[in-house]
């Protein structure tokens, strides 16, 4: 059982911020109001008796801005488009920023770097929305195709929305695991957390930031240590949980900061 006024607002936020995404993925347009295109439109299936999954069905009509992305217009085509699209967007929005899937990246790389942004900005307030019953007899929300998930909310991406930057910043000699030209996002390794936090670029940013991280990138996936200097502003929720990185400059080491001679960026890794 769902408290019932919560459970109403989590399924009201989040089929509109399915369908904000979907106005920009299948038109190309950017809407703030609700009158969004009938290219694309979301259906709900009420569950079954005694269960809480609910079918959305999503109908497509081909137009020219979804054939200039896709080519062939085909449920091969559009469907790992869509859902890459969704999971994209959506686990940007949410503080656990991935680069395009597989399947999906040929697709999403044809889209603007400022409207995916512009996109994700827009959703966080109905996908905020979308949480109101986690925590209130509720544990997680997920959209699944199938087997395969394509997004969960819970406690945790909850706690991420509310994050914000905290005016302080951090200089820390990490390495970076992935990172998007197009999106200017990625992910680099944190000592803090044990674990990789997502990071995007501030507006303006240090010249010569995008070759480092990108290098940094390269250097890792060749199985060297790709370690550079990055200064990044915390974003976090409210209890200190570091969220994401806005990165402001990144640089190789300087020479003077090597320890014992050896170039941190293209050390071998340990195996």
């Amino acid at each position: 059982m769902l408290e019932a006024h919560p459970a109403g607002q989590s399924i009201e936020g989040f089929s509109w911020a399915l369908a904000l995404t979907l106005n920009y993925g299948i038109t190309g347009r950017l809407r703030y109001s609700r009158d969004l295109s009938k290219s694309a439109k979301i259906f709900i299936s009420p569950p079954k008796q005694g269960s809480l999954f609910y079918d959305l069905n999503i109908l497509v009509q081909e137009n020219p801005f979804l054939t200039v992305v896709v080519g062939s217009y085909a449920m091969n085509t559009v469907t790992p488009y869509i859902n890459g699209l969704i999971g994209y967007v959506f686990k940007q929005a949410m503080g656990i920023g991935e680069d395009f899937v597989d399947g999906a990246d040929k697709y999403l790389k044809k889209l603007k770097n400022d409207d995916l942004k512009e996109v994700i900005k827009r959703i966080e307030p109905p996908l905020t929305r979308a949480h109101s019953v986690i925590g209130r007899t509720a544990d997680e929300i997920t959209l699944h195709r199938g087997s395969a998930e394509i997004v969960k909310l819970d406690q945790s991406t909850k706690d991420n929305l509310k994050a914000k930057p905290v005016g302080k910043y951090d200089t820390i000699n990490s390495n970076v695991t992935s990172f998007n030209i197009l999106t200017e996002n990625g992910r680099i390794y944190s000592q803090e957390l044990q674990a990789t936090v997502p990071f995007g670029l501030r507006k303006t940013y240090r010249y010569g930031t995008t070759t480092a991280l990108i290098s940094s990138m390269e250097q890792y996936a060749i199985q060297r240590t790709g370690t550079i200097r990055i200064v990044g502003e915390r974003v976090e929720t409210s209890s200190g949980r570091l969220v994401k990185y806005i990165v402001g400059s990144a640089e190789e080491i300087p020479q003077s900061d090597w320890i014992d001679g050896i170039d941190p960026m293209r050390q071998r890794r340990e195996q």
